[in-house]
């Protein structure tokens, strides 16, 4: 566990780095200082609320989603998470809906989960 308290604190260092150092990729001042402001907001709020999990597993998972954010920010130069796409069917029962519910959180991105 403590090795894992190591990484969360690594991955936040980390990412609030990037904050200081960003720059939008539209060049543009006023973007490249919303954009970092977004960074911290949205990595304190995130770490504060997954402060609360206790087991490993769940802990895993959202350092996960930290690092996929943070490499997907990197490669397109877009802090915000990237929509999902999902294909639109006809659902003709109450049967064939849950089946869509549970394919769709099944399909859902690793960098996808906090925001649920």
């Amino acid at each position: 566990m403590a090795n894992l308290r190591k990484e969360v604190l690594r991955v936040y260092r980390d990412i609030l780095r990037v904050a200081r150092s960003w720059q939008s990729g539209t060049q543009m001042e006023s973007a490249t200082l919303e954009e970092r402001e977004y960074i911290r907001q949205e990595a304190r709020f995130l770490f504060r609320k997954n402060s609360l999990l206790r087991e490993e597993e769940e802990i895993v998972i959202a350092l996960q989603e930290a690092k996929s954010r943070l490499q997907m920010a990197l490669h397109y130069k877009n802090p915000y998470p990237r929509l999902v796409n999902t294909t639109q069917t006809y659902v003709p029962s109450a049967k064939f809906l849950r089946k869509e519910q549970k394919e769709l959180k099944h399909s859902k991105p690793v960098y996808m989960y906090s925001k649920e």
